[in-house]
């Protein structure tokens, strides 16, 4: 049951949705999604009729966040000696974006966090990822609760304009932090394609060695990383304009 709410988390999984895709009788689906909901691992949204996955499922998830970040290091690796920069693991962990891992760049002057920092979704390039795959009226909630704090002149600083630059988002398939956390950094992501926790891979470094022309070539890489890490083809980007 879990498994078909998650893949249909963003949006939600009705119960005639569930009862197709579990094959069960219609009161039996019921019944056990009441058994979810009280025990905290399904939401239901009474307005939508919809049910998704809850507090209880992504506390369990955190195991499998730290199994995914495993499988994952690989790839960061890949993607550290592709380009000599810092490769970011992070997830979305309540209002925040939470390191999973940092493989850090070989340079002396470099970008990098620390495993269990946490950082701001308007100005990071991980958090643009991740929320460009939520609802919009679940952004607007965590941007009202955490504010949009600017950290440089390039950041974000107003819900509406966020929600803005997401459509730009996933029209070119990655985010940029383009000096908005760091006054000399810039910080390319894609998320991965999961279900309830949300998860992105970056590449980040400083300006200077780090064009807007190699962006959409970075991304690609990314994407491209995803796309063994998941088993799942990815769709192109486009360059970011």
């Amino acid at each position: 049951m879990l498994r078909e709410v998650a893949a249909a988390a963003n949006t939600g999984a009705s119960l005639p949705q569930l009862v197709a895709a579990t094959g069960m009788p219609k009161s039996s689906v019921h019944r056990y999604l009441e058994v979810l909901v009280q025990e905290g691992f399904l939401e239901r949204d009474a307005t939508a009729g919809t049910y998704r996955l809850g507090a209880s499922f992504v506390t369990l998830s955190s195991n499998e966040a730290q199994l995914l970040a495993v499988r994952a290091r690989p790839f960061l690796e890949r993607l550290r000696d592709r380009f000599d920069e810092t490769v970011n693991f992070g997830m979305l962990s309540g209002d925040n974006v939470v390191y999973l891992d940092i493989v850090e760049s070989p340079r002396a002057v470099r970008l990098a966090a620390r495993v269990g920092d946490r950082d701001m979704v308007h100005s990071t390039a991980l958090g643009k990822a991740i929320t460009a795959e939520l609802p919009e009226d679940e952004v607007r909630s965590l941007l009202q609760r955490t504010g949009l704090p600017r950290r440089t002149a390039n950041t974000i600083t107003r819900i509406p304009d966020f929600i803005k630059h997401l459509e730009l988002v996933r029209r070119n398939g990655f985010a940029l932090d383009d000096q908005e956390n760091d006054i000399e950094g810039r910080c390319v992501a894609v998320s991965l394609p999961a279900a309830r926790v949300q998860y992105a891979i970056s590449v980040s470094g400083i300006t200077s060695r780090f064009p807007m022309s190699k962006t959409a070539d970075v991304a690609r890489e990314i994407r491209q990383a995803i796309s063994e890490l998941c088993g799942q083809a990815m769709p192109p980007v486009k360059p970011y304009t």
